[in-house]
């Protein structure tokens, strides 16, 4: 399948890497019409946290590639449109520019610690099984800050996989799982996923930086060639998972001439304790693969949000302040959508993404598949 991503759209080159974030973070902030004084307090903490690089330029070609962005940019922001207001949230590669990327990574996390709604001791229980075996290289440790208005702030990490084999990391998570009380739904979920078919892989570990009792891990999935009832299958390993309505969903984001989820789709499973089964399941298209242009990608989302209910006033304020040209000039501002079912209706999500370099950076780690590379980001 051809991306036909275009790239370069974003003209960064005179800001920091922490000035473009903040200002593409205000501009979405405004766009939603979320409070002043909130988006000015979570972009003081992003100053905060992203010290190491946020006052370094981003420059006109990539010199230290993230493998959050195909360009090699190191951050992204998405809007997850349920609840009564929208949440606003940013992933972000914190020691992409490090000496010793692993090392500013974890001290960012412990510069967490003591905040409002903060807890890392089910992260510090699991740290080692990711960062901590001399043997391996270290698993890339993200972040990601969420803000809805009436909830305050929350915090994720996200452990890369993809530097590993495949054995090893069906081992890490296993271990991981165990220390969380979890194990038992890991194990009920990878021998549900061992009678699907399709090719997978695991890709990411992520936990809620909380120790609320409702606090999740979650595990990430790559797919290779797979249709939508494949993914409708995978994500039905999850307790709360409508397969039905789930279906039709993916089938108005995929459009008419499309049976897949866009080239390597992710299906997120979060488990809960207390549980013998993932909790809810999360899937990602890649709308570049499905659509012409950034148009069309919007009027199909525009339906999804309608038929769960969902104004799509904001919606549309948000892509049309953060579109750098015409929506039918360009495709890869919303990289990815995802929808989940269960808790809540509309709970579908925005991935946006700010191709500021001119092309794919060829250098970015990029996971393994069979012993080939192939770029293809998160």
């Amino acid at each position: 399948m051809t991306r036909t991503i275009r790239y370069g759209t974003f003209d960064a080159g005179d800001h920091s890497f922490g000035s473009f974030v903040c200002h593409q973070w205000a501009a979405a902030a405004q766009a939603l019409r979320l409070p002043r004084d909130g988006a000015r307090q979570t972009e003081s903490l992003l100053r905060e946290i992203l010290a190491d690089w946020f006052d370094a330029p981003v420059g006109r070609t990539c010199r230290t590639p993230s493998y959050v962005a195909a360009d090699g940019f190191p951050a992204e922001l998405s809007v997850n449109w349920s609840g009564a207001h929208p949440e606003l949230r940013v992933l972000f590669d914190a020691g992409f520019r490090s000496p010793r990327p692993t090392d500013t990574a974890r001290e960012v996390t412990r510069a967490l610690a003591g905040r409002p709604g903060v807890g890392l001791d089910r992260y510090l229980s699991v740290e080692d099984v990711f960062l901590g075996d001399t043997g391996h290289e270290p698993a890339p440790l993200w972040h990601a800050l969420a803000w809805r208005p009436g909830e305050g702030l929350t915090l994720k990490a996200y452990f890369g996989l993809y530097p590993w084999d495949h054995r090893r990391r069906e081992a890490v998570i296993g271990q991981a799982m165990e220390r969380l009380d979890m194990g038992t739904a890991w194990r009920n979920t990878a021998r549900a996923h061992g009678a699907l078919p399709g090719d997978r892989e695991l890709e990411f570990f992520a936990l809620d930086l909380s120790d609320a009792p409702g606090a999740r891990a979650k595990v990430y999935y790559r797919h290779h060639d797979a249709d939508l009832d494949t993914l409708d299958a995978v994500a039905s390993t999850a307790r709360a998972h409508d397969p039905l309505r789930a279906s039709e969903v993916f089938r108005m984001l995929a459009g008419p001439h499309h049976d897949t989820g866009g080239e390597a789709p992710l299906t997120c499973l979060a488990f809960r304790g207390g549980a013998d089964l993932a909790d809810e399941a999360s899937t990602y298209l890649r709308m570049p693969d499905l659509c012409e242009n950034e148009r069309e990608a919007t009027r199909r989302v525009e339906a999804v949000l309608l038929e769960e209910g969902v104004p799509t006033g904001p919606y549309r304020a948000l892509v049309d302040s953060l579109a750098p040209q015409p929506l039918d000039a360009f495709t890869g501002l919303q990289e990815l959508v995802s929808f989940r079912t269960g808790r809540r209706r509309g709970d579908v999500t925005t991935y946006l993404r700010f191709s500021v370099y001119p092309g794919p950076h060829s250098d970015a780690h990029v996971p393994q598949r069979a012993g080939a590379a192939e770029p293809s980001p998160l």
